[in-house]
């Protein structure tokens, strides 16, 4: 004795093995699909729209006492709408991104003053106090060709800034050979 499970039977004439057609197939997490899949009847959520109430987390929030339309917490008080999530594509950290374009903006926003724009707005004792600053830079430097002569090689036509430097050089081979 064989015993036959009745199937029913379609109008467009197929076999309908299957009696929850109202409950969405899920693959377990490890398995992976291995062929054709439908994007057709794939539901996909965004932060455009809502949550439909055949959702998992949308159960799974009701069952937890939330209503649709209220805030999270315990009086509703919380968020209404998600938080929106940006994926990053670079390699900056959370605020580096808008504290770069503040910096970029606030530098461009005014340009830097030259140094002839400056000294048309500048008072009769800030001159005086640049051109002795500029004085004062002249004769410094005056002061330093005058040290550094003494490290001025007339065999070779040639001028060091260091004594160590011109040490170096008075041992050398090129030194001692340009004097043959």
């Amino acid at each position: 004795m064989t015993s036959t499970v009745p199937t029913k039977r379609h109008p467009n004439g197929q076999d309908d093995d299957n009696d929850d057609d109202d409950e969405e197939f899920t693959l377990p997490r490890n398995v992976e699909p291995k062929g054709y899949v439908d994007l057709d009847k794939v539901q996909q959520t965004s932060m455009e729209s809502h949550l439909p109430s055949s959702n998992i987390g949308y159960r799974l929030l009701q069952k937890m006492g939330w209503k649709e339309g209220k805030g999270l917490g315990t009086l509703g008080q919380g968020r209404v709408d998600p938080i929106r999530i940006d994926l990053k594509q670079d390699s900056l950290g959370i605020g580096k991104a808008g504290q770069d374009q503040e910096y970029n903006e606030s530098s461009a926003s005014k340009r830097k003053a030259l140094d002839s724009e400056k000294q048309l707005e500048e008072t009769t004792e800030e001159r005086q106090v640049r051109e002795t600053k500029a004085m004062k830079q002249q004769e410094i430097q005056q002061e330093l060709k005058e040290v550094k002569r003494a490290f001025y090689c007339e065999l070779c036509d040639k001028q060091y800034n260091k004594v160590s430097e011109y040490d170096q050089h008075l041992q050398s081979y090129d030194h001692h050979h340009k004097k043959i």
